[in-house]
C-alpha cells in the first residue's frame, strides 16, 4: 500500500538522489490519494525555493511507524487559498529504512534547540537535556509540550557543538524537577560525514565505558 502511515504534518526530506548530502526539508500539507501528496513549499532563510517541475526526486517520510523512502516525481505547484503547495507523486509501495541499531549512549548533556513552525520560521528557542544519543537520533528532555512531527534544530554539544535538523517521533510525560517532557527525536538531513562523526563518538565512549567495568 502506498504512503504508509503518512499524515498531514509528517516531516519530509527531499533529495535529488540517494547520494545528495544536502536534502530539502518540508512537511506534508495534505494527502490527495494513494500516491499524490501536497508538500509545503520549501523556504530557506525566509525565502521561497522553487523546485523544478517534472523532475525525479527521492523523498523520505518520517512517520511514527518509521522512515519510508519513495522515488517521487515533482509534478508542479497547486494553490489553495493564500497558500501554495508542491504536488509530488510517489512511485511504488515505498521502502522502510531500517533505523540504525547502533548502541545508544547515555550522555546527560544540557543543550538548546530551536522549534520551527509549519512555514519554517523559528517559533521558540528552548532549553533541553540530551539523555542519550545514537547515530540516528537522541532522547531529548524539554520543558514545554511539543507535538509529534515538530521540526527541531538541535545543538549536539558532545559532537563539537554540531547543529542538526531533527523531527519528533514520540513523546512521553516526565515527572522531573526541571523537565516535563521526554521526546524520541530522529535526525534529518545529516551528511554521511556527520553521521560518521556521531557514530565514532558513540563507539569510542562505549569502549571507554566497557574498559571501566
Amino acid at each position: 500500500m502506498a504512503l504508509v502511515a503518512v499524515q498531514n504534518g509528517t516531516r519530509v526530506e527531499i533529495r535529488r538522489d540517494e547520494k545528495d548530502s544536502m536534502p530539502y526539508l518540508t512537511t506534508v500539507g495534505d494527502i490527495l490519494d494513494e500516491s499524490r501528496v501536497l508538500l509545503d513549499v520549501i523556504r530557506i532563510g525566509g525565502e521561497e525555493l522553487r523546485l523544478p517541475e517534472a523532475t525525479q526526486f527521492t523523498v523520505r517520510f518520517f512517520t511514527e511507524r518509521g522512515v519510508y523512502i519513495y522515488p517521487s516525481m515533482m509534478l508542479g505547484y497547486e494553490s489553495r487559498g493564500e497558500y501554495e503547495f508542491m504536488v509530488f507523486q510517489t512511485q511504488g509501495s515505498g521502502e522502510k529504512v531500517q533505523r540504525r541499531q547502533a548502541y545508544r549512549l547515555r550522555c546527560g548533556q544540557e543543550t538548546d534547540f530551536k522549534v520551527f513552525d509549519r512555514v519554517g520560521s523559528v517559533q521558540t528557542i528552548e532549553e533541553g537535556f540530551i539523555r542519550d544519543i545514537s547515530s540516528g537520533g537522541v532522547r531529548l528532555y524539554g520543558m514545554n509540550e511539543l507535538e509529534i512531527n515538530t521540526h527541531l534544530y538541535i545543538r549536539l554539544p558532545m559532537i563539537h557543538d554540531l547543529w542538526t535538523h531533527a523531527t519528533i517521533l514520540s513523546k512521553d510525560r516526565l515527572y522531573d524537577a526541571k523537565f516535563n517532557w521526554q521526546y524520541g527525536v530522529e535526525f534529518m538531513g545529516l551528511s554521511e560525514n556527520y553521521v560518521e562523526s556521531i557514530t565514532q563518538f558513540v563507539l569510542v565512549e562505549q569502549q571507554k565505558a566497557r574498559a571501566r567495568k
